[in-house]
């Protein structure tokens, strides 16, 4: 069991590198937007930034459930995950993730929906600008939360 939870730790330690690479890119490009004003593409490039950041955060999430429980990919399935990572599921494991977080990560996972849906049509700035701003604190609640729970799976085999 333990071999079984140390590689568990290795893939969530893996997938949050990638979650501080999707966040030092968008730091980066960042800089130089206008964010009263951004233009299409930059309202694209933020867009497929934060796809890439969800779609990482529901990886590291399936894996979770995959090892502890099960991956139900069922009608609705992504939002259904998402809130089982908040539950502390007793005698299988912790919660994964705090309600506040789950909260933020919510959005993001309907935007990524509307993201990858999008054939026609605009983004709506107003909403992916609310995004904007709870970006950083979303990234940093998440890093800081799952390296908690990595701790805690390391007490799990001792």
């Amino acid at each position: 069991m333990k071999e079984k939870i140390e590689t568990l730790r290795a893939e969530i330690k893996e997938d949050l590198n990638s979650v501080r690479k999707i966040k030092s890119e968008y730091d980066d490009f960042s800089e130089q937007v206008d964010y009263e004003n951004p233009n299409y593409n930059e309202q694209i490039i933020i867009g497929y930034q934060f796809h890439n950041f969800y779609n990482a955060c529901e990886n590291i999430f399936k894996n979770i459930a995959g090892f502890f429980e099960n991956v139900n990919t069922n009608r609705e399935w992504h939002k259904k995950l998402l809130k089982r990572m908040k539950m502390d599921i007793e005698g299988v494991r912790p919660a994964v993730i705090s309600d506040e977080l789950y909260l933020k990560l919510d959005d993001f996972r309907a935007f990524r929906h509307v993201f990858r849906h999008l054939y026609e049509g605009e983004l709506d700035w107003k909403k992916q600008k609310i995004l904007v701003d709870r970006f950083d604190r979303t990234a940093e609640m998440l890093i800081d939360e799952l390296e908690d729970f990595c701790r805690r799976l390391k007490d799990m085999t001792q």
